[in-house]
């Protein structure tokens, strides 16, 4: 059990795309960076408008929560309350080294979490595009002080973002041997809280001598601390090569090298994932969304960004209703 003795953070890192401070510095770095691999598509940066909803949620599903961290580049929402006692602002200056910033990719930002002043040993990783939807107790999170996660074999996406998760598994299958993490640990990799298709798909991919990659949820995620602090201790080289990143490139690592040495270590407890779901912003789906949020079916769900959008204040209509009709009630979090 998680008791008062093993607090839980959350962590949230949050950029406001309409400030033209904001903008104005990125574009001057991206002129200055000007590197036709980087990623700054838009998606990466939007907001939709749905941060307060996220708070709300917090207060009312996870009420429990020790501290939140809330990154940021310097811009807030005019509604936040700071002084609420449970929330922290860490501006980028007051965890990032001075050798990373200024930065307009995620990377640095998630590489460096462990930095941050007062940050528990064990906290959640938000993404603001992933929303709790009903209550949750902290050991959906962490079990006996251990992050709650799932180890699934996969094969990487052929997607913008599998360049990052290939570097990512690079690492992995130079720190870690496949067969002998597996075999250490059968039950954590074939655990029956495992959907069947899941269990299949690992199975699939046992003949590979090396990781060919692992499931990613898009979910919250726990960590621990330390394990960035291994990471950095051991991997100094390729964690500041990330960070020195204005942008982010295909050959970039992530946070997911955190979580995959978590799940290569053994030090995660296997669960089913059954109550989360993923989806993808279109016209066309966000009606499904909005019942989605609605149906009490799922603890967490993941509203990913979509760059083919085209009548995006219809689609932010249509998801703003419906955070409003699942949590109405503005949280402490909100000035009154």
């Amino acid at each position: 059990m998680n008791g008062p003795h093993e607090p839980i953070d959350f962590v949230l890192p949050w950029v406001d795309d309409s400030d033209p401070a904001w903008r104005a510095e990125m574009n001057r770095w991206r002129r200055r960076d000007d590197d036709a691999q980087a990623d700054d598509s838009p998606e990466r940066y939007r907001d939709w408008g749905t941060l307060r909803y996220w708070f709300r949620a917090v207060e009312r599903f996870a009420p429990w929560v020790n501290r939140i961290h809330l990154l940021t580049w310097g811009h807030l929402p005019e509604w936040l309350d700071e002084t609420h006692p449970r929330l922290h602002v860490v501006r980028h200056e007051e965890f990032i080294p001075d050798a990373y910033r200024p930065t307009f990719s995620s990377c640095p930002i998630e590489l460096n979490m462990h930095r941050i002043e007062g940050l528990s040993e064990r906290f959640v990783y938000f993404n603001d595009d992933t929303f709790l939807c009903r209550p949750v107790a902290p050991e959906r999170f962490f079990r006996g002080g251990t992050p709650a996660d799932m180890a699934r074999l996969s094969i990487i996406p052929q997607e913008r973002a599998g360049h990052n998760v290939l570097e990512c598994m690079r690492v992995i299958n130079r720190r870690h041997a496949k067969r002998q993490v597996m075999a250490a640990a059968p039950g954590k990799w074939f655990s029956p809280r495992y959907p069947l298709a899941d269990l299949l798909k690992s199975a699939s991919l046992l003949p590979w001598s090396f990781f060919p990659g692992m499931k990613d949820h898009h979910m919250p995620q726990p960590f621990l601390k330390s394990t960035f602090n291994t990471l950095w201790e051991e991997e100094f080289d390729e964690l500041d090569a990330t960070c020195r990143h204005r942008f982010r490139m295909p050959t970039d690592l992530s946070q997911w090298l955190v979580r995959y040495e978590q799940l290569a270590t053994g030090r995660f407890v296997p669960v089913g994932m059954r109550d989360t779901l993923l989806t993808k912003l279109s016209d066309e789906g966000t009606a499904a969304i909005a019942d989605a949020l609605l149906s009490g079916r799922y603890a967490m769900i993941c509203i990913n960004d979509n760059n083919a959008i085209r009548h995006p204040e219809q689609v932010r209509t249509t998801l703003e209703a419906a955070f409003a009709r699942l949590l109405p009630t503005p949280s402490r979090y909100e000035r009154h």
